[in-house]
């Protein structure tokens, strides 16, 4: 962390440290061992709606399972729930200006809260957690906790049941057996059934995966897992491998994996097995009906995608083929890929906590994430459950309580798949990453950031996605982000040493 980021967190820590002092004489009682708050000594907490940003939106039944929550929170912490849906190609741009122009939000899901910390937009929340949020703390492993603290401070509850990124290519089973194809056993296998649907099933797209998220970097580290490469962020052209503290940039030391699969890519794209408009298109694709293949951050195909693509074809099936195996020794940051936050103008800090709190309980877990027992979901053991196909309930836990202690697992995804689960959720199956516990502050190189993410959109996506031929995409690219490129590789370098040295 360099020094303007520190100077700029600490006079944000001033400013909410006399704030929070001024707030003593707060009305908010302090919790219970259950983590209620426990009872004032006046009376009954004074009724507060809470207002709460989420990506995407609303699940079904969700008026249901939300009239529930409330019902139960009317007994305890007397909060009633604003919940602002945001569509996901809206809701980066909305939470920005939502948070800049200080609007009212008690609660803001945050998939990257980096800038905004550092801006002093949220709310430092060690104390508040301290006070108020046993359950938070107790379903979250220690480096969990720890991994996702800046500056030693934690501005948002990481959300989070898995230690690695998993993903996974989601396949039309249907398609599948109606062509006399043996399950998916390898990536080979994989290529094989898209060339046999481009052939024979000409109406369906081979291929539609996720965007770049999984065909570029993710992709090549599964095929080579002893290389331990990863992306740097979202900046095009960075990546880390071999868990060795070093940063690589794509044209100075172009990893033989990662360019064996940019023009496995092209060749995809000119023989039609990719979407002509691949840049445009996701894995909503897949839902639809309308791609043989796709890819999603799950293990195993969840319940949204099952139902909606049952919805949209009739007869159609889906399954999961993971490049993942139990049996892999892969290191982890353990770094959340979400986390809700508090924004400092929130006026209902206290509450909001308490609420979050509230959801770490496992009852109000399984409603948060589930929906009503016996009408959503059926309990299929400790760390299990059924959906109740006729009236299922896609939940959205990790946008404001996922944790792995408390999350189930389907019961009715294949074994392999429920092991992979189980696999992942484990601390102690990962090695400890040495970028574990290190944020980079891009304020330093602010301009180049955004100049390499403006040109990452424009000429490396089409690179990843193979929509031009490798060798030349790359040599463009060069020419307009190599300097770009390099100021952040440096800066970004200079701030993991200086990490790596204060660990020493």
């Amino acid at each position: 962390m360099n020094l303007r980021m520190k100077g700029i967190l600490l006079m944000v820590a001033s400013l909410l440290l006399a704030g929070t002092l001024a707030g003593c004489g707060s009305n908010e009682a302090p919790p219970s061992e259950t983590g209620k708050p426990a009872a004032s000594t006046d009376a009954k907490l004074d009724p507060v709606t809470l207002k709460i940003m989420f990506p995407g939106d609303p699940p079904a039944n969700w008026s249901e399972v939300k009239g529930e929550m409330e019902n139960r929170l009317a007994g305890s912490l007397n909060v009633k729930l604003n919940i602002v849906f945001i569509p996901w190609a809206d809701v980066l741009q909305k939470r920005q200006v939502a948070l800049s122009s200080a609007e009212d939000y008690d609660l803001i899901w945050d998939n990257n809260p980096v800038q905004n910390i550092a801006a002093g937009l949220y709310e430092p929340l060690d104390e508040l957690i301290e006070k108020y949020g046993p359950e938070i703390q107790s379903n979250r492993s220690p480096q969990l906790l720890e991994a996702n603290k800046v500056n030693g401070k934690l501005y948002a509850v990481p959300l989070e049941v898995n230690f690695i990124r998993p993903w996974t290519f989601v396949i039309r089973k249907d398609i599948r057996e109606k062509l006399g194809i043996a399950p998916i056993k390898s990536y080979d296998d994989l290529i094989k059934f898209m060339y046999t649907v481009k052939e024979k099933v000409p109406e369906v797209t081979p291929f539609i995966p996720n965007g770049t998220e999984h065909v570029g970097v993710r992709l090549a580290s599964m095929l080579d897992p002893k290389a331990n490469l990863a992306p740097v962020l979202n900046y095009p052209g960075l990546y880390t491998k071999g868990n060795d503290g070093k940063v690589y940039n794509i044209f100075d030391d172009m990893d033989p994996m990662l360019m064996e699969n940019f023009e496995q890519n092209h060749k995809f794209y000119k023989d039609g097995i990719l979407a002509k408009d691949a840049l445009l298109l996701k894995n909503g694709e897949f839902t639809k009906g309308k791609a043989a293949v796709s890819t999603f951050f799950d293990f195993g195909v969840n319940l949204g995608t099952r139902t909606g693509l049952e919805k949209s074809v009739p007869g159609a099936t889906a399954e999961a083929f993971s490049l993942y195996d139990p049996g892999m020794k892969l290191s982890s940051t353990y770094k959340a890929g979400n986390y809700i936050a508090v924004p400092v103008v929130s006026k209902n800090k206290e509450r909001a906590i308490q609420f979050v709190n509230w959801l770490n309980q496992k009852e109000n877990y399984d409603l948060l994430a589930y929906g009503i027992k016996g009408k959503n979901w059926e309990e299929a053991g400790e760390d299990l459950y059924n959906p109740i196909q006729e009236n299922p309930y896609a939940g959205i836990p990790f946008a404001w309580g996922w944790n792995p202690k408390l999350d189930r697992i389907d019961a009715s995804l294949p074994e392999d798949v429920i092991k992979l689960n189980k696999w992942q959720r484990d601390p102690s199956h990962f090695t400890t990453d040495i970028l574990s516990g290190f944020t980079f502050d891009p304020s330093l190189v602010s301009n180049e950031v955004a100049q390499l993410s403006n040109a990452g959109k424009e000429f490396y996506d089409p690179i990843v996605l193979g929509l031009v031929e490798p060798k030349e995409g790359l040599a463009k690219l060069k020419e307009i982000t190599y300097e770009n490129v390099k100021k952040i590789q440096t800066e970004y370098q200079k701030q993991l040493d200086a990490f790596l040295a204060s660990k020493k």
